[in-house]
């Protein structure tokens, strides 16, 4: 069973871009200083959210248990950006080495996500680092039904609820959780997801397919 394992897509490309985009409008000073800084993604799959931040302007480390998974980022060629075969429950680098640690759906498919994010907050700087996180929400009703089908890569995974994440990261430094990703089941509806997503964080609803979080250790 894999202990990091990053990158399955839930969502589109699109929608889930737009989850991490709300963020950015709420720390754009902190996607403005951006360029130049050192990222480290734990569960960097293939290299999808790599791709992002290096675009964003960061100088990318990215690491995952897979091999093949890591082959394939790598043959990519994004820009400023290295990958290296790593477990998360024991990062191969120093402390306070990056500027910024990001886990994207990597903490659901770890053995022990309380030992990965320890490991993430070791290696970031302190003070003014920054943890960015993304999972699926246990709450979701998209995700509880794919829990449930037997032949689902996410039976054995383990979902969080906006509480349960908060809970975890906020021993860590000032945690900003947001539920996003309000997906209508019915295809046809689906250009509302945007307006579903803007009604569901300003009720602060927790039921969207994704949550994100920045922690500011």
């Amino acid at each position: 069973m894999p202990l990091v394992r990053g990158n399955l897509q839930m969502i589109t490309e699109k929608q889930s871009r737009f989850d991490f985009d709300l963020l950015a409008d709420k720390y754009d000073s902190w996607y403005e200083s951006a360029r130049g800084k050192k990222l480290l993604e734990v569960g960097c799959g293939t290299g999808h959210w790599s791709q992002f931040f290096s675009e964003c302007g960061f100088e990318v480390t990215g690491v995952d248990i897979s091999e093949r998974m890591i082959n394939i980022a790598r043959a990519k060629s994004i820009p400023n950006s290295l990958f290296q075969i790593a477990d998360g429950h024991s990062l191969p680098f120093e402390d306070s080495s990056f500027d910024v640690t990001a886990a994207i759906t990597t903490l659901e498919f770890v053995r022990d996500a309380e030992a990965v994010v320890r490991e993430m907050v070791r290696c970031t700087r302190k003070p003014r680092g920054r943890l960015l996180i993304g999972v699926l929400n246990e709450l979701a009703p998209l995700n509880y039904n794919r829990k449930q089908r037997p032949e689902s890569p996410y039976i054995k995974t383990r979902l969080f609820s906006p509480r349960e994440l908060k809970q975890l990261l906020v021993r860590y430094g000032e945690a900003c959780v947001v539920a996003a990703g309000f997906i209508p089941k019915q295809k046809h509806l689906l250009p509302l997801a945007p307006l579903l997503d803007t009604v569901g964080r300003f009720f602060h609803i927790p039921y969207g397919a994704f949550i994100a979080a920045e922690v500011r250790l």
